[in-house]
This record gives structure tokens, sequence and C-alpha cells, in this order.
């Protein structure tokens, strides 16, 4: 009777746990939402009101705000949809044996270009050899991606950002590096957490703060984990393993 009452007592708490957890989700996403949703339907607006009265100069400037804005609410549509299939387990890893030197060169090439349009010098620094890992491909190059494009977003006009790969006897290393302006301790407790952001982040680097937290939960279910090595205005580092294929 008692385990019979201690385990209602825990699915009480569970129950009250993802309440409160849908109530933040609304909140938050209504928060996200509005900014690019009104300025997409001001700059809409004005298209309408004064289209005539328009230049071809303007007409184009607030085409191009109503692309950017779309462009921040996919992206923020995606990682709710991502975050919550992850929340609810409803992801499985599909592991295989992969050359995660392959994926870091292929993931390295396409933000090379988005590191030159922000003037940030990208590198990536491998060791020879690697071997096989084992783990989800698809995942783990969402992993490197959400790290790439925090570090994209936290480093300055001038700053270097290296991709780096180096592998023990188990395990093969992955570590993104910034030079950006750095995380406190008190922040590095709560950065992995959902909609949560470290201080510094400035209206600019749009989004709900949910990359950091689908990074945890993937690696979550690879049953790896992921550590930061920050001090303010000494720049960045995440790192997490993957197991050695056969190992």
């Amino acid at each position: 009777f008692n385990q019979m009452a201690d385990t209602i007592t825990d699915n009480m708490e569970k129950l009250k746990s993802h309440d409160r957890l849908r109530q933040e989700l609304v909140s938050n996403v209504s928060h996200d939402l509005r900014t690019p949703l009104a300025i997409i339907h001001g700059y809409a607006e004005t298209l309408l009101i004064k289209d005539k009265a328009l230049s071809d100069k303007e007409r184009k400037q607030y085409l191009n705000n109503i692309n950017s804005s779309t462009e921040k609410l996919t992206v923020l549509v995606r990682q709710l949809f991502e975050y919550s299939k992850l929340e609810a387990k409803q992801i499985e890893p599909h592991k295989e044996p992969f050359l995660i030197s392959d994926l870091a060169m292929d993931l390295y090439s396409k933000y090379q270009i988005l590191a030159n349009e922000r003037s940030i010098d990208l590198k990536i620094e491998m060791e020879e050899g690697l071997p096989l890992v084992f783990a989800d491909i698809a995942l783990v190059e969402r992993v490197i991606q959400n790290l790439l494009d925090n570090a994209l977003k936290f480093t300055p006009v001038g700053g270097t950002i290296t991709l780096i790969l180096s592998h023990t006897k188990n395990n093969v290393e992955v570590t993104v590096k910034d030079t950006g302006m750095g995380i406190s301790e008190q922040d590095q407790t709560y950065i992995f957490e959902r909609y949560r952001k470290a201080k510094g982040s400035s209206k600019e680097n749009f989004g709900a703060g949910l990359g950091l937290a689908i990074v945890k939960k993937i690696l979550d279910i690879h049953n790896s984990s992921i550590r930061v090595i920050s001090k303010p205005n000494q720049g960045a580092a995440f790192q997490f393993a993957l197991p050695v294929y056969g190992d």
C-alpha cells in the first residue's frame, strides 16, 4: 500500500512538472514568435498601404526584412519541434560506424561561407588516422551544427572558431572552440537548460535558447555528455566524446 501511495505521489509530481513545462513552452514561444511576426506584419502592411509611394530600394529593403524574419521563424519552429520530440523520448538513435573526420570536413566546408560573411576565421584541426565512431550520424551532425551556430553568434568580427578532433584509445573527442566573450562560471551551470541564454546575448542573437539544450539531449541518448571550458573574455570551448567503433 505504501509503495502504491509513493508511486501515485511520484506520478502526480511528474504531471505537475509536465504542466509547468507546457506553461513555460507557451510563455517562451509566445515571446519569441512575437518579434518576427510583428516585423513581418508591419512591413507587409506598409507595402500594401504605400505600394506606389515606395521606391524600388525601399521595397527591396522591406522584402529583405520580411524574408529575414521568416527565416528566423523557421529556425525557431524547427528547434521547438526537435526539442519536443527529444523531451518526449520520441527520437531513437540509429547508430552505425562512420568516419567523423569526413563529417567534420563536410561541415567545415559549409560553415566556411557563413564565417567569411562575418569576417570570422574558421579553422579545423584533426589528428591523423581517426578511427570510426559508433553513433547516429544525423544526430551527431546536428550537435556539431548547433555548436558551430552558437560559436558564430558569440564570436566577434575578426575572431576565430576552431573545430578540433582528437582521439584516445576508447573515444573520439570533438571540440568547438571560439574567441568570443566567454561564459562566466555562474552561467555555465544553466546554459544547457531549455530557454536559457548566457548573459550578454543580444537581440541579434535570435533564438529560443534551445540550441545547447538540444545538444545535451542528443548526447544524453548517446550515453555521452558535453562540457564547457570557459572564462569571461577568454572564449569558450565545448567538448564531447563518442565511442570508437568496436570498442
